[in-house]
């Protein structure tokens, strides 16, 4: 607890640290950013580019006009005033323009003032045009002057301009000279025959009249220059005014470039405060944290160090009490076989009433011992994560109609009603592990009956859920006995625990049934739980997945199998002279030929022989099944022309699908009965197949916890003539691979280990020899390396114990010997 709250303190700092590394993060970008759009609020140098732009364009198109009116005036045409009138327009849309840009009320009033003085300006332009038109007439009596003066020279008159024609560039000390000069020559001039007096009159005259009414256009000359002044003057003022705009611009732009450059700075200043006290509590967060957690971090590492010594020590714990467990469950089976083989013999020598309670209170003690072995195996197994699950075809219904009368019989002396009660939809072929479902049923009626005294003890499957390839199915085993109370139901099912200290004590047992039913449970991924009530009873639900199977098996002793005499012949393959014996024994009483080889290899691909299916083994010394099959299917042999052929295997590592993939027909999972043999030689030949009522069945029982004649006896006829050769064959063959054994120990002969483990389980798991297939399931899978010489050699002798006691009770059985004597 100490550790768990180390550790999510640990997780808590690093989790605050990054808190706060983001708060400050998150607060120093809010003000950064607070700090960003104020420094854009305050950048407006890009309206003062504008009003620049704007300025200086107006400039251009003002002096354009200067030089436009100065043109107008210097041409005096109606198309150049045009022409400026219309850049004044121009010059006043721009000044429009400018004034959307600016915010001062003092420089929209200057730009208006402009566009007054220009308007004011066009006009007077207009009038300086007209007066310049009425200078021109002016001009034209200076011309009519000129023409007399010229006419006074044609006339002999001397003028001061036929003298001197640049007279008027002269200056005026020699204008008077010259118009004396002409005097002078005027009166020494000779006379001609016309007057002269009368001409001078004439021109005199008209002379007068011309200087008249050049003295009145005098006047309209000296308005003219008045008005020329007005506009010069409103020139002046214009330039003034912009003068006056320029330099007000300038003004505001350089004051707001000042204010702007100022707030910049601050606002950067405060920015870099901001930032470098942001960057110095982060430095310190990281600081301190990284003080925090390294220390956190040091002790989790010692913490962790300190768990992972822990867990060796416990594994080595877990896995000596594994071996212990394993040793001692070994080592207690020989003596317990031992035990019970000489109970059986001895019940055969004729003993006193006395003796044969003596000798059933013996039994009956080797028995709960031996169930207490098997159990703490299971166990042990499951701990360790050794105990595999096998997915076969059978009929549950069966399973458990089978299993709840067995436990029946066991418990016939207490007055308890037995139901089962089984779902219709469960009568069809179930692909599960049918023995841990047995063990699993088991070990819950035998605690229903170990705590019911009298009552019912009732037996439900159902289907809760279903689809068209599985059956999630629910088996309840309700009782009226003792129950559990509420507090107490939690540690029901702990190993080596019971509800009550004094449950042990009157009633038996151990505490490992409903652990082991559990785990088991879990194994085949299903769900075990509990409801009682103290004195009402209880109800053990475990729920597990079943998947639907397409093969299909017969109810037990509804119809016996026959076949058409010498219309069926079979080829079998395998190494086992016992298991061969066992077949050809069964297909004789069937009417079914036997063509029987121990190795493949003996058979010459052109063989005359003539077969209507192939059963083969899968695990044979020189050649397997995949590949007696694959050899047949290439077309080297002319007996084989396609017929069926079927697998015999005690494998539990590859599913159904990964033999039919292969090409075989079906497969039958050893240890197998005589119908499931003969079923599926039915469905292969139907046409052949009889089938009849079943008139009697072999009652072939071994009573001995060491082996079981259910399944061999399948096989067999009603005589026991066939059932003794057979077990005398399986005792040889036993002790034939025994020597094999022995010498492939001594020598640590790994695959004569595997071979002859493996030729030797399909006898014993149809005799259900348990206590031996476990070791001889060891032997099979071995390698080089797994297990020590010492371990090897205790393994062995174990197994050696078992046959031998194995051999006394097979030896000592009524049914197989019934002539035997000790």
């Amino acid at each position: 607890m100490k550790k768990t709250k180390s550790k999510n303190k640990f997780t808590f700092r690093i989790v605050l640290s990054y808190l706060i590394l983001v708060g400050l993060a998150v607060i120093s970008g809010i003000f950064i950013l607070s700090e960003i759009k104020s420094y854009l609020a305050t950048d407006t140098s890009g309206e003062n580019d504008v009003k620049l732009i704007k300025t200086g364009s107006l400039l251009t198109q003002l002096y354009e006009a200067e030089s436009l009116s100065k043109l107008a005036l210097q041409n005096k045409t109606k198309e150049n005033f045009t022409a400026y009138a219309k850049k004044i327009d121009v010059v006043s849309a721009e000044i429009d323009s400018l004034k959307e840009v600016i915010n001062n009320d003092y420089q929209v009033k200057l730009l208006d003032s402009v566009q007054n003085l220009l308007k004011l300006k066009t006009y007077n332009n207009e009038e300086l045009r007209r007066l310049k038109l009425k200078s021109e007439a002016n001009s034209s009596l200076d011309v009519a002057l000129a023409k007399f003066n010229t006419m006074e020279l044609s006339l002999g008159k001397i003028t001061p301009k036929s003298i001197a024609p640049n007279i008027d560039e002269l200056s005026p000390k020699a204008k008077s000279v010259i118009e004396k000069l002409t005097v002078i020559l005027n009166d020494n001039a000779p006379k001609e025959n016309h007057s002269p007096e009368k001409i001078d009159s004439i021109i005199n005259a008209s002379r007068s009249l011309l200087n008249e009414a050049k003295e009145k256009d005098a006047l309209t000359q000296r308005a003219l220059a008045q008005k020329e002044r007005e506009i010069n003057k409103n020139d002046l003022d214009l330039s003034q005014q912009l003068r006056s705009i320029i330099s007000a611009f300038e003004q505001e732009i350089i004051a707001t470039t000042r204010t702007d450059n100022s707030k910049k700075q601050e606002i950067l200043k405060r920015s870099t405060r901001l930032a470098s006290v942001a960057a110095i509590l982060a430095f310190l967060t990281v600081g301190i944290f990284t003080f925090l957690i390294t220390r956190d971090y040091w002790r989790v590492q010692t913490y962790r160090q300190n768990l992972e010594e822990e867990k060796k020590f416990s594994e080595s714990l877990l896995k000596s009490r594994e071996q212990l467990i394993s040793t001692v469950s070994h080592d207690l089976r020989t003596p317990l076989n031992t035990i019970t083989g000489y109970s059986e013999l001895m019940e055969n020598t004729g003993l006193s009433g006395k003796q044969v309670g003596y000798l059933k209170n013996v039994k009956s003690a080797a028995k709960y011992v031996d169930n207490l072995v098997n159990d703490l195996l299971d166990f042990s197994k499951l701990e360790a994560g050794k105990l595999k699950i096998v997915n076969i075809p059978f009929l549950l219904p069966d399973l458990i109609q089978e299993t709840a009368q067995n436990l029946e019989e066991l418990y016939k002396n207490k007055p308890i009603e037995l139901q089962v009660v089984i779902d219709k939809k469960l009568h069809q072929t179930l692909i599960g592990d049918p023995f841990r479902i047995r063990q699993i049923l088991t070990n819950l009626i035998s605690n229903a009956y170990k705590f019911t005294q009298e009552g019912f003890i009732k037996v439900v499957a159902t289907v809760t859920i279903e689809n068209t390839s599985l059956y999630k199915t629910r088996i309840q085993v309700i009782d009226s006995g003792i129950g559990i109370e509420k507090e107490k139901q939690e540690h029901i099912f702990k190993e080596f625990t019971q509800a009550d200290d004094s449950t042990e004590k009157k009633y038996g047992g151990y505490g490992l049934g409903l652990t082991i039913s559990k785990k088991l449970t879990e194994l085949l991924q299903g769900t075990i739980n509990l409801k009682s009530d103290k004195n009402q009873g209880s109800t053990f639900t475990f729920t597990i997945p079943l998947k639907l199977s397409d093969t299909q098996i017969a109810a037990t002793e509804k119809k016996e199998i026959n076949f058409k005499e010498n219309k069926i012949t079979l080829l079998i393959i395998d190494d086992d002279i016992a298991m061969r014996k066992l077949l050809q024994e069964v297909c004789e009483n069937s009417n079914i030929k036997t063509i029987s080889y121990a190795d493949f290899n003996a058979i010459g691909t052109k063989e005359k022989i003539s077969y209507n299916a192939v059963l083969t083994d899968i695990q044979m010394p020189t050649i397997n099944g995949f590949e007696v099959l694959k050899k047949l299917k290439s077309g080297a042999y002319q007996h084989y022309t396609n017929q069926p052929v079927l697998a015999m295997t005690g494998r539990t590592d590859l599913e159904t699908s990964a033999y039919i993939a292969a090409g075989f027909t079906t497969i039958l999972q050893k240890p197998f009965a005589k119908d499931q043999f003969l079923e599926r030689l039915a469905h292969l030949f139907p046409e052949i197949t009889t089938q009849e009522d079943t008139q009697h069945t072999a009652s072939f029982e071994s009573h001995s916890t060491l082996f079981s004649l259910k399944t061999i006896t399948s096989f067999l006829d009603d005589s026991n003539d066939g059932l003794k050769d057979l077990i005398d064959t399986f005792l040889r063959d036993t002790v034939d691979n025994l020597e094999i054994l022995s010498k492939a120990v001594a020598t640590k002969d790994s695959a004569s280990l595997n071979a002859t483990s493996h030729k030797m389980l399909a006898m014993f798991r149809q005799l259900e020899v348990n206590d031996s297939i476990a070791i001889l399931e060891t032997f099979e899978n071995l390698k080089a390396d797994d297990l020590s010489d010492k371990e090897l050699k205790a393994k062995y002798q174990q197994l050696k114990n078992n046959i031998t006691a194995l051999t006394l009770a097979l030896k000592a059985n009524k049914t197989i010997n019934p002539d035997y004597t000790d």
